[in-house]
């Protein structure tokens, strides 16, 4: 199956009914949609190069390897976040794709250790796919910067947007819900055909109902029967398609709690422990 390829078809598909649906709105005269609009999906594992800006960005391999790297992964990671922040619509919105955990140079790759959501984004799914029961957790001071880095620079992982028009800072929740609500059928398409094994639901607030997660609430209307695995735990698991879903804060909340979380999620494999062995 050609993941990439297909994602890519419904991106366009969405761009294009984005882009008709904003023409008709007059808040939106002046501004080029297309530079509001960005693409998400499985990230890209290809050359590293300077964009016309610029700025440092990691292409599309040539060779299908995203494909076939996301295909045989034993545990498919998916992040579901928010929105981009395009501080108010004063940068064009990006390729999260072809983010790269470095600012390249010609000599040697700089850390963007001033990142929290970037930080915790790495960080998480190092903790993810290193801690295991035959080689216990990792605890968030057994990782060094430069090993998180590295590993998801490499690791292939995905990561979608839930909303897929640019914004602030914050994405208030009735915006998010909003934006959801007017694309379900396109995001829930987008979401299905990736077939992530552990969903990272970045949206944890305590104003909303049922599980207090918009994007985790969403995939229970999907298809997906997500529930707490214990109680208040970060961890819900879908025990007839096998997926968890980490009912996450937003990466950059100052308060993101990776320990709660890789505990909760090797407590749940002891309970669990065919999960990791029983994907691909």
């Amino acid at each position: 199956m050609d993941y990439v390829k297909k994602n890519q078809d419904i991106l366009d598909e969405w761009r294009a009914k984005f882009i008709k649906e904003k023409q008709c709105d007059e808040s939106y005269n002046g501004w080029d949609l297309d530079k509001l609009f960005a693409d998400d999906g499985i990230m890209n594992k290809g050359k590293i190069a300077k964009n016309a800006v610029g700025e440092w960005r990691r292409y599309q391999s040539k060779t299908g390897k995203e494909n076939n790297e996301w295909s045989n992964a034993p545990l498919r990671v998916l992040f579901l976040s928010k929105d981009e922040n395009l501080y108010d619509y004063t940068i064009p919105a990006w390729d999260v794709r072809t983010e790269t955990f470095y600012l390249h140079n010609t000599e040697t790759p700089i850390y963007i250790s001033n990142s929290p959501f970037y930080r915790n984004e790495a960080c998480l799914l190092y903790g993810l796919l290193h801690t295991s029961l035959e080689n216990g957790k990792i605890e968030y001071n057994d990782i060094t910067w430069d090993d998180a880095l590295r590993f998801a620079d490499e690791q292939i992982f995905a990561r979608i947007n839930c909303k897929k028009e640019g914004g602030g800072e914050t994405c208030h929740n009735n915006v998010l819900q909003n934006a959801i609500k007017e694309d379900s059928a396109l995001l829930e398409k987008q979401i299905k055909n990736l077939d992530a094994d552990i969903f990272v639901c970045c949206g944890y607030s305590k104003a909303i109902e049922g599980s207090g997660n918009l994007i985790l609430n969403f995939l229970n209307t999907i298809g997906y029967n997500f529930r707490a695995d214990k109680k208040e735990s970060w961890i819900y698991y879908d025990e007839e398609n096998n997926k968890i879903a980490i009912n996450s804060y937003h990466l950059s909340y100052p308060g993101f709690d990776y320990e709660g979380m890789i505990n909760a999620y090797f407590e749940f494999l002891k309970a669990h422990p065919d999960f990791t062995n029983s994907h691909r």
